[in-house]
């Protein structure tokens, strides 16, 4: 259910990159279910993941709610690398091993901020899970 809200938000934030993953035949299951179910602690060094528990932990409506604007976040700040990317095997390699082995508090913080004005923005106009 969570990577279905992740498909739709991101299909009404950034068509572009949505119809892109459409057009190559990448299906959010294939990326986004590791990430929802691990917290993106296989795709984040310790330090970063340990950073993005601690905002989940402070979290008033709980961390689930946010994971998914996180998510989102996530993904669109890889959108000029997916858009490069020409077919399903370079696009599907390229989400599951998303080069982020050196990020730090620095990329965290972006990633909070991006994900936190996507909420603001989108929390409560629910409509963007329908299409």
């Amino acid at each position: 259910m969570k990577v279905r809200m992740l498909e739709e938000l991101v299909s009404r934030i950034d068509e572009h990159v949505h119809r892109h993953l459409e057009r190559h035949e990448v299906r959010y299951l294939q990326f986004a279910f590791r990430w929802m179910n691990n917290l993106l602690t296989r795709e984040l060094p310790l330090r970063c993941a340990v950073r993005l528990w601690d905002t989940y932990q402070a979290e008033p409506e709980g961390f689930s709610r946010f994971h998914l604007y996180v998510c989102a976040a996530f993904l669109l700040s890889w959108r000029k690398e997916i858009l490069e990317e020409g077919d399903f095997q370079e696009l599907l390699l390229f989400l599951q091993n998303l080069p982020t082995a050196h990020w730090g508090d620095g990329d965290v913080s972006l990633l909070l901020a991006e994900a936190y004005r996507l909420k603001f923005a989108f929390a409560d106009a629910p409509s963007h899970y329908k299409k």
